[in-house]
């Protein structure tokens, strides 16, 4: 079966929940109509890893275990040194370049995480206002970059240091010369991704026009930056929510992007033409960046010293000290009247120095688990496994012991600002993502926070109190799941079932009756407009 173009316009991290209640008051117009006469539905994204892995799975159809990207750090195998994790150099074919390959003309503009380094029937952009940065601004053909850079400039935000080849997200950065932005920085921050949003908008719509291809891929990576920079002046629950300052940086900068954004889908739409069928991917979304993760090196650290000491120890007493110590008054009383009586004595003990908590190297090649980077929603732990990592203390027979016990011990861990529990579950990788062949970095372990609230102070009867405040500028971190919302002349208006991300690079080439290369994906029925039946995993 041969349909028109496919256009696909990736919103980065929008917010679907956000979405849905502005569409519903009518402040998001094209979305809002999007939502009511296409087709739509919920995009699950890979479990437990995908902050960091959801647009590889996109670009490639493989899963996480396959294309070997989670994180933006990791904790090296051989060494246990922490350092930032390389993006995979070809994993598997993106499924445009399957697409070129067949024949089909394609644009692709700014798909995070990917490279520009394959010859295309077409053009392909990279990092121009990604939210996610690794390569710099680059294009195939070469000079298309260079061009856009002087017909339309550089993103004011995302676009900082264009050419630089590093890991980083540019909007953690721009506008915030201390820890964090003042109110001017603040007007500055919204002010540059509206400008880069218009400027985006241009761009994209220009080359919708002008490259007559089969398939038309753009992401905004603007809602992305707005939620994790200003998520406290969209949230009036949030702790640093403040009406004064969202006055006087001219009103909710989360809803003025999304309002943004939704014009410029608008545009688009209009530009695709009536044969076309368009996608509006959600990626996945915001809420408030409430997690333990900062305190988690620590919290094992003392697990497995109180486990192999039987008890605090002498080491673990001071940890414990310290943790107290550092707690403003308020915590100390509560912390206090949970707390055993020989913790209890711990506090009249006001002049002991407080000494920084940290885990090194030498401190994870002794430990039976430690921290394994994950970004913050969904904390990881890996085993330290004989057989696995060099200096492994953990035997394959200890391994459902050690884990049991562990899940125990960090789900008796309670949030001393609200008593409440701060762990909600504690599940094996395995679980999720099968086959992973002993040589990758990524968790063994998935610990969920509860996300109810700040997590800066903890405390359980085995192992006393952590604190440590959080002090990271993002005030707001990632939902797991997107929305999927397809329009076009043979696209029926309904509600389907969970769509998986690895499935809609299939789909898209089922579309444009293109075979699909060696995938974990397959074509969605119902959006892809034929059987599925094609080669895969």
């Amino acid at each position: 079966m041969t349909h028109g173009p496919v256009v696909l316009v990736g919103l980065d991290a929008c917010d679907p929940l956000t979405v849905a209640a502005m569409a519903r008051r009518g402040e998001l117009p094209t979305l809002q109509r999007a939502l009511a006469h296409g087709a739509t539905c919920r995009v699950a994204n890979p479990h437990g890893l995908f902050v960091g892995a959801l647009w590889m799975t996109f670009a490639t159809g493989l899963d996480p275990v396959h294309h070997g990207m989670h994180s933006w750090d990791e904790i090296e195998v051989t060494t246990y040194e922490r350092r930032l994790a390389p993006v995979p150099a070809a994993p598997g074919t993106r499924f445009w370049e399957a697409a070129s390959e067949a024949g089909r003309r394609v644009t692709i503009l700014d798909v995070p995480h990917t490279r520009a380094d394959r010859p295309l029937n077409g053009l392909q952009v990279v990092e121009w206002g990604c939210h996610d940065r690794h390569f710099g601004l680059h294009s195939w053909p070469s000079s298309a970059a260079t061009d856009i850079a002087s017909a339309f400039g550089l993103h004011p935000v995302l676009g900082i240091d264009p050419y630089d080849v590093r890991e980083f997200a540019a909007d953690d950065y721009v506008h915030r010369e201390g820890l964090l932005r003042t109110p001017a920085e603040d007007h500055a921050l919204i002010d540059g991704l509206l400008a880069g949003l218009d400027a985006k908008r241009r761009l994209s719509h220009d080359l919708l026009r002008e490259q007559d291809s089969d398939l038309f891929i753009t992401v905004f990576g603007e809602a992305h930056a707005v939620g994790h920079q200003q998520w406290h002046l969209h949230d009036p629950r949030h702790v640093r929510f403040d009406p004064d300052l969202v006055e006087s940086v001219g009103g909710d900068p989360l809803a003025r992007v999304y309002r943004g954004l939704d014009g410029a889908v608008g545009e688009l739409i209009d530009a695709a033409g009536r044969d076309a069928t368009v996608f509006i991917l959600l990626s996945h979304g915001m809420q408030p960046h409430y997690d333990g993760t900062h305190l988690l090196d620590a919290v094992l650290r003392r697990i497995d010293l109180v486990d192999r000491g039987h008890g605090l120890g002498r080491r673990g007493a001071g940890l414990a000290k310290r943790g107290l110590l550092r707690c403003p008054p308020s915590l100390q009383r509560r912390a206090v009247a949970l707390a055993t009586p020989s913790v209890r004595a711990l506090a009249s003990r006001r002049t002991l120095e407080a000494v920084e908590e940290f885990v090194t190297a030498e401190d994870r090649r002794s430990q039976r688990f430690f921290l394994e980077p994950n970004n913050y929603v969904v904390a990881g732990i890996r085993l330290n496994l004989a057989g696995r990592e060099p200096d492994g203390c953990v035997s394959p027979d200890e391994v459902g012991r050690v884990v049991a016990s562990l899940r125990d011990d960090l789900l008796a861990l309670v949030n001393v600002a609200t008593g409440e529990p701060v762990i909600t579950s504690v599940e094996p990788a395995d679980r999720w993502h099968p086959g992973r062949d002993g040589h990758d970095t990524m968790p063994d372990l998935f610990v969920e926070w509860s996300r109810r609230s700040p997590v800066e102070t903890v405390w359980s009867p085995k192992i006393g109190l952590v604190h440590a405040p959080y002090r990271n500028w993002r005030t707001g971190d990632h939902r797991p799941f997107g929305e999927l919302i397809a329009i076009g002349p043979d696209i029926s208006t309904a509600r389907h079932d969970v769509v998986a991300m690895r499935d809609i690079g299939p789909t898209l080439l089922a579309r444009l009756d293109v075979p699909r290369p060696e995938m974990d994906g397959s074509p969605v029925p119902w959006l892809a407009g034929q059987p599925s039946s094609r080669s895969g995993r």
